[in-house]
């Protein structure tokens, strides 16, 4: 009996543990990442490679090299761009950063009702050809002067939102709150309770107050 339940037992542990256990880096493209906790257990880098000076080491005899990234490996964003885009695509501004963006590493943000002012617009003819110059300045040059361009390198994110002093079009403002009416609701008495009988008048001439004169 005790073999019996001991075999039971171990033959459930490895069942539990064969149906539990996933392979590792398993993450599904289809959910937004979770949320990753810091603990004690991860520290910082060091050395930094974006706080430190350069480093040149002897590579060979006569040879100094230095060992440090370029500097658009680490700024993507500052390298030298020369783009044409063809006429007969007939782009928008958003296909045109889209097109600056490509092999980047960073991508253009979800068009909304203030940023689709711009995006949805037509490429002005003269900015089929652009460059060279840096991807960073390219950006803001295909925006226009009335559009800020904001950058969020944590999710390697490009997008522009209108600068101070200008304004959208009414058509795009988001609409005024309708003020909510609330009615007050009827005052009815509870089920089961009996409302009191209306008082009838009572004569003076009749009933039981009697006139002393009659």
């Amino acid at each position: 009996m005790k073999k019996t339940l001991v075999v039971s037992t171990l033959a459930a542990v490895i069942l539990t543990g064969c149906t539990t256990q996933q392979p590792l880096q398993q993450r599904d493209v289809s959910l937004v990442t979770p949320p990753v906790t810091v603990t004690r257990n991860v520290q910082p880098v060091s050395p930094d490679a974006y706080g430190q000076a350069p480093e040149v080491v002897r590579y060979d005899r006569y040879l100094l090299v230095s060992t440090d990234p370029a500097a658009v490996q680490r700024d993507p964003l500052s390298q030298i761009i020369d783009i044409r885009i063809p006429a007969s695509v007939k782009p928008t501004v958003a296909d045109a950063l889209r097109y600056s963006l490509r092999q980047s590493g960073y991508n253009l943000c979800a068009t909304g009702p203030a940023n689709g002012v711009l995006y949805r617009q037509a490429l002005p003819a003269v900015q089929y050809q652009l460059g060279p110059m840096r991807l960073r300045t390219a950006l803001q040059v295909l925006a226009g002067p009335a559009w800020q361009l904001e950058v969020d390198d944590v999710q390697r994110v490009v997008c522009h939102s209108l600068r101070d002093g200008y304004q959208l079009p009414a058509s795009q403002l988001p609409p005024s709150p309708t003020p909510r009416v609330y009615h007050a609701a009827p005052t009815t008495a509870p089920a089961g309770t009996m409302a009191p009988p209306a008082i009838k008048p009572v004569s003076s001439t009749g009933g039981w107050l009697k006139n002393d004169r009659a």
